[in-house]
Parts: C-alpha cells; structure tokens; sequence
C-alpha cells in the first residue's frame, strides 16, 4: 500500500515537472522559424529567425547585431548567436 501511494506521488510530480517546463519554453517554442528582434538588458538589440529555445537560452541564426546610435551601423554575427534568457529584457515579433 505505502509503495503504491509512494509510486502515485512520484508519477504526480513527474506530471507536474513535465507540464511547468512545457510552459516555460511553450511561448516561445511556438514562435520558432519566425523573425525577432532580442533586446537584452544592456541595450543591445539582436535581429535574427528564433531557431532553437529551451530553459536557459535561444538561439538566434541569421542574427544581425542591430546598431544604435548616430554614426552605427548593423552588424553580421557570423554563425548562430546564443543568447541566456536572463540577459533578455524583451523579445519583438516584427
């Protein structure tokens, strides 16, 4: 009896940890293959096609650093950009 009250309580937090990180990541995992732009709490701004996403970052391909100010200009990252989720302040659909 107690291992199967045990085995029930094992099976509920493992239901409850699987749905918590499917809505973790399920808005953004849901905008995937599509155009953002990332702004990260410094104040610098990515723009590139969200391509892969979990917990602790995302993935940007195509990714432009977006220039700000009077004499910048947009540039190239060569490769994927990997940005943490806690470096972003915001993400935009354009």
């Amino acid at each position: 009896m107690i291992l199967l009250l045990v085995l029930l309580i094992v099976c509920a937090v493992a239901l409850a940890v699987v749905v918590w990180r499917s809505t973790t990541t399920g808005l953004l995992a849901g905008r995937r293959r599509r155009r953002v732009l990332v702004t990260l709490k410094t104040g610098e701004a990515f723009s590139g096609v969200l391509f892969a996403v979990d917990r602790d970052a995302i993935v940007l391909r195509e990714a432009v650093a977006v220039a700000y100010g009077a004499r910048s200009e947009n540039v190239a990252v060569d490769g994927e950009a990997l940005i943490l989720r806690p470096d972003i302040a915001y993400l935009q659909l354009p």
